[in-house]
């Protein structure tokens, strides 16, 4: 067994088909084909049924296909962390949630970038838990998150600022005169929000419940545009940080009464190899004001 074997045959198990697998992998569907049969030959079980559909993974298939994509992932990110050492690899995986992103990718794809031409910034938008699991699992080097609590032990948190989540509404909406607002005022007030795993729609359900208060939500989202969109042709009321916000004439913004804030950080895995690109990111945090 070795890690190209396994990498074909989770591409069979991705696609359904040799046929299109092979298309995919960029090899003859005889070697492929010949690669899944040498794997279940040394390890003495079948690991499709072969139907006219496609390729349907036995019950001994399905518990090979589990173990294996934990080995690629592992052998992966010791290519990842040999080929830093080596000096090969300028990469930088990095998670954003959507609104932070937006404060901060422009200026590191600015500045950092600048600083930096030979690093390549991968980056992945999410909400919180999904980055915080892509971390753990070594899908990303870096992640900038928002939290009100501690973070578990096996993360290092670098704090950057603290933001406030502010009720953001068109300018002509009646909401946008009031000084404050409550979870009452919200009552019955169409409102859009982001995902359920994201940290914001998370303190805002939080807030609503605290006051026993059902918010009437009209769309939950993961996209920023289509939350701004909403919110701008007066078509709901959504709940963004102020500093996104604040200078936007579209937008108007009120605090809740009691103000609703999250740190902001950067966090990696406390037990993970610091890349070079790693320590450059964190330098470039510590001496640059990016919120």
């Amino acid at each position: 067994m070795n890690i190209n074997q396994l990498k074909y045959f989770n591409t069979v198990c991705e696609y359904g088909k040799v046929s299109l697998a092979a298309q995919i992998l960029h090899i003859s569907q005889p070697s492929l084909s010949a690669a899944i049969k040498e794997l279940e030959h040394e390890f003495g079980v079948n690991l499709f049924k072969r139907q006219h559909s496609g390729m349907v993974l036995t019950n001994e298939g399905k518990i090979f296909y589990e173990l294996s994509k934990d080995l690629i992932m592992r052998a992966e990110h010791m290519k990842h962390i040999m080929s830093d050492i080596g000096m090969e690899r300028r990469t930088l995986r990095l998670g954003v949630p959507p609104m932070i992103g937006a404060l901060i990718l422009p200026r590191i794809l600015d500045g950092f970038q600048k600083m930096y031409p030979e690093i390549k910034l991968e980056i992945i938008e999410n909400g919180r838990e999904e980055l915080v699991s892509k971390l753990s699992e070594d899908y990303l080097d870096m992640i900038f998150i928002p939290h009100n609590e501690a973070l578990p032990s096996n993360l290092v948190t670098h704090k950057i600022n603290d933001l406030e989540i502010v009720c953001c509404t068109s300018k002509n909406n009646p909401l946008s005169e009031k000084k404050f607002v409550t979870p009452a005022d919200l009552l019955n007030v169409p409102l859009v929000m982001f995902k359920d795993s994201f940290f914001q729609t998370m303190q805002i359900k939080n807030w609503f419940s605290s006051a026993g208060v059902s918010p009437k939500i009209m769309l939950q989202t993961d996209q920023l545009s289509t939350l701004q969109n909403m919110v701008s042709k007066d078509m709901a009321v959504g709940f963004m940080f102020k500093e996104l916000i604040k200078s936007d004439s579209d937008f108007s913004f009120v605090s809740a009464k009691n103000p609703i804030c999250a740190q902001i950080s950067l966090v990696w895995k406390k037990d993970s190899y610091m890349l070079k690109s790693m320590k450059h990111l964190k330098d470039y945090v510590d001496n640059n004001k990016l919120l």
